[in-house]
């Protein structure tokens, strides 16, 4: 389960109605920082409990946003797509305080992000062009990880 993907949904995803479920339903078992998940339509329609129709339109509308990519050329277990979160890579929840329960505390911005110059602190902000590098170093290990021994990978 990633909790950063959760959060971000939560927190930061413009998706509403049975997209915004959907988001959530994948978020849940998004895996690892590059946040995959290998989700078919069936599952989405069970866990969601929403109409073929709905996932298919919700699924078709979070790829328009950017808030969901299929990882093309790829297929997971029982040859269901392999999905990754891209707009949650890389976030960081916001800490809550002492008498806040999460809902209200502040959340970090790009510009506050990039703004960390200590490698070693978790707020560090990485190039663009090396988080790219980075997570289809991820996807690739984790495609060959999730793949079982005589499955296609495409």
């Amino acid at each position: 389960m990633s909790k950063e993907a959760l959060d971000w949904v939560w927190t930061r995803s413009a998706s509403k109605g049975t997209a915004r479920l959907v988001l959530l339903a994948l978020a849940q078992d998004a895996e690892g920082p590059e946040q995959l998940v290998c989700a078919g339509g069936t599952w989405l329609m069970d866990r969601t409990n929403a109409s073929r129709n709905g996932v298919l339109s919700a699924l078709r509308s979070l790829q328009e946003s950017g808030e969901l990519a299929e990882v093309e050329g790829v297929r997971g277990h029982l040859s269901h797509p392999v999905w990754i979160l891209p707009k949650a890579i890389g976030h960081v929840p916001a800490p809550a305080g002492p008498r806040d329960d999460g809902r209200n505390a502040a959340r970090l911005t790009t510009v506050e992000l990039s703004s960390c110059s200590d490698p070693e602190s978790d707020l560090y902000w990485t190039p663009e062009e090396e988080i790219q590098r980075i997570v289809a170093e991820r996807i690739a290990a984790c495609v060959k990880q999730h793949t079982a021994p005589g499955e296609s990978q495409a």
